[in-house]
């Protein structure tokens, strides 16, 4: 199974294999640390070829420092017992 030139996302050079299937050459996985963007081989060529990632998700490199951070998630599940005015 041959390895990524890629990464499909932000094409950075050095995609990384994470994890590969129990059963040997079934699937690999591979992450990029630039943009943390990870995939299975298995997964349609859109996902996994850096030409044929569409072009609306792609990211530069560049831009990751500006993007915002997100916002912490909020608890669904109200206040405890001990918040409780």
């Amino acid at each position: 199974m041959p390895s990524p030139s890629c990464c499909p996302r932000c094409r950075d050079q050095s995609p990384q294999l994470i994890s590969v299937s129990p059963v040997p050459g079934c699937w690999t996985v591979h992450a990029c640390r630039v943009c943390l963007y990870s995939w299975r081989s298995t997964e349609p060529s859109q996902v996994t070829d850096a030409d044929l990632y569409p072009a609306a998700f792609r990211i530069e490199s560049d831009d990751i420092p500006s993007f915002p951070v997100m916002p912490p998630v909020p608890d669904l599940r109200g206040p405890t017992p001990s918040q409780e005015p």
